[in-house]
């Protein structure tokens, strides 16, 4: 993801890549995801921009991005390689069974992932089911992280305006 950031710094966007260390003291999942999205509220507080910002996360990273977009505004929301749902997340990520998100995709929302993925995400994901949410597909894991990844996201960013 420092790639990403910096990249898109370079463009002129605001970015603020964030590092969340586990939290102390969270023995449920639902713990865990309220302690994260505190932090990412705080983080996002601090940078004191004047509109909604655009979440993008990867992997693990958007079960935070996804409790947070259920309480807080966004102009948009990407998620990259996302669990096909929380049940099928790792236990190291959610250690007790967390509730699937219900967020009404009621703003820019995309899932990004790689040809393989979308099996998975097809079967059990019910954003990549919901057709008002953006789907992008690139040919691996490292079209993920380059080039290609970078591009197409800056492609959606595009056509919302942003």
């Amino acid at each position: 993801m420092s790639a990403f950031a910096s990249w898109y710094a370079e463009r002129g966007y605001t970015c603020l890549e964030i590092d969340l260390g586990k939290p102390e003291g969270a023995s449920t999942s639902e713990d865990l995801m309220s302690k994260y999205e505190s932090e990412l509220a705080s983080h996002i507080r601090l940078l004191a921009i004047p509109f909604a910002p655009v979440i993008v996360s990867r992997a693990g990273g958007t079960l935070i991005a996804q409790t947070y977009i259920s309480s807080h505004p966004a102009t948009g929301l990407l998620l990259i390689s996302p669990p096909p749902s929380n049940a099928e997340a790792p236990p190291s990520l959610l250690p007790t069974p967390l509730p699937e998100f219900d967020f009404e995709a009621r703003f820019p929302c995309a899932v990004m992932c790689t040809e393989k993925e979308t099996v998975r995400l097809t079967k059990g994901n019910r954003l990549w089911q919901d057709s008002a949410v953006d789907k992008i597909i690139v040919k691996d894991e490292t079209a993920i992280v380059g080039q290609d990844g970078v591009v197409k996201i800056e492609q959606w960013l595009d056509d919302l305006g942003i």
